[in-house]
């Protein structure tokens, strides 16, 4: 008599960013990612596609019991580099949430074929994002480009998904601690859909589709624009120059009360269609299909960006929230964070999330 094959209770998904050789705080390294999916395989669970998890959350259509998802945000090079080849190692499958804005349209700069087969070329700048250059730290990540979202998405092992048009957060008011400067550069996604002005007043930053914007005044900003470099190098020794300064100062004072004003109803929404339908439009065109997953840009969104996500198309939502998945629950789609931390962590949390009642019990207590 055949043995009565089990089903999941509940999805358990994992939450990565970077893979790769740099110790940073949101990066695991490949060995460690490595310990971490053979764990997995050994005890039995398997990371399974993104077609199969959006079934399971949309419809309820069953999953084997072990079964969990494995996902990573923005959309890193070093997630096909060095992630890919050792999922399709140990039979896991999982997802990339891609910011559609930092999508290049290129060939792929590796083969699927070559990783597969453990055939990686070097490719040393994959495993510095953040480098100490002679005037200050220099951001240099590498996001996945065109070819290789195709290639990947037709390979099945790490499936793209969105991550919103251009992960943009919104400035928050027009308080401020003073300029900002290039060693504000530090953070990945940390300027606005106005791009990148040096010497703008240092704006408090959240996400976009959780606030209302503060939208500086255009002739502020051409003013800034026009009386500081705008240039990396220039604007750092600028910076060093205190008469440069105190001239920013006075030009800041020239402004007060004048620097900007916060965004209509009807511009906000706006400004949330673009970055919700405009990257799954974007990521759609680049492959060709349709995208129903949305992975949301800081974990964070309001009533009215959810609304507009709907109205978009998108069906499945993931968070940064911890939790369980129970089947036929896509509104909200919680995640852990994996991080660099030994495999037995990973195994307890998965073992956690696999049961929906004491995964929910566990999330409660932390809130």
């Amino acid at each position: 008599m055949p043995m009565k094959r089990t089903c999941a209770k509940s999805l358990p998904a994992a939450m990565y960013h970077y893979v790769n050789n740099w110790a940073g705080a949101i990066t695991v390294s490949p060995a460690r990612f490595e310990e971490h999916c053979r764990a997995l395989a050994e005890k039995g669970l398997r990371g399974v596609g993104l077609r199969e998890a959006e079934e399971f959350l949309l419809h309820g259509e069953a999953l084997p019991a072990g079964s969990l998802l494995i996902t990573f945000d923005d959309g890193f090079f070093d997630n096909c580099l060095y992630a890919l080849p050792i999922l399709h190692k140990y039979g896991h499958r999982g997802v990339v949430f891609a910011v559609a804005a930092r999508i290049a349209e290129d060939a792929a700069r590796v083969s699927l074929k070559d990783l597969k087969a453990g055939k990686a070329p070097a490719f040393p700048e994959a495993d510095l994002p953040l480098v100490q250059g002679p005037d200050g730290p220099v951001r240099r990540d590498i996001f996945l480009n065109s070819g290789e979202l195709r290639a990947m998405d037709a390979d099945g092992t790490l499936t793209p998904a969105s991550h919103g048009r251009g992960h943009y957060g919104v400035f928050l008011g027009p308080e401020y601690s003073g300029p900002f400067l290039p060693l504000s550069l530090s953070r990945t996604f940390f300027h606005t859909d106005l791009g990148v002005v040096f010497g703008l007043p240092d704006f408090r930053v959240g996400p976009g589709l959780l606030h209302r914007a503060f939208v500086p005044d255009p002739d502020f900003v051409e003013a800034v624009r026009s009386s500081v470099p705008q240039d990396f190098v220039e604007m750092t020794r600028f910076a060093r120059n205190a008469a440069g300064l105190a001239d920013l100062t006075r030009l800041y004072r020239r402004f007060a009360g004048k620097t900007g004003r916060f965004e209509t109803a009807e511009e906000g929404r706006a400004r949330m269609w673009r970055e919700l339908a405009g990257g799954k439009a974007d990521l759609e065109t680049t492959l060709g299909r349709e995208v129903r997953s949305l992975c949301w840009p800081w974990g964070k969104y309001g009533a009215e960006a959810e609304g507009l996500a709907r109205e978009a198309g998108f069906k499945v939502f993931f968070t940064t929230s911890e939790g369980p998945n129970p089947p036929g629950r896509p509104a909200a789609v919680h995640r852990f964070k994996a991080g660099d931390k030994s495999a037995s962590w990973l195994l307890s949390r998965v073992r956690l999330y696999s049961c929906p009642l004491a995964g929910r019990l566990y999330a409660a207590c932390r809130i």
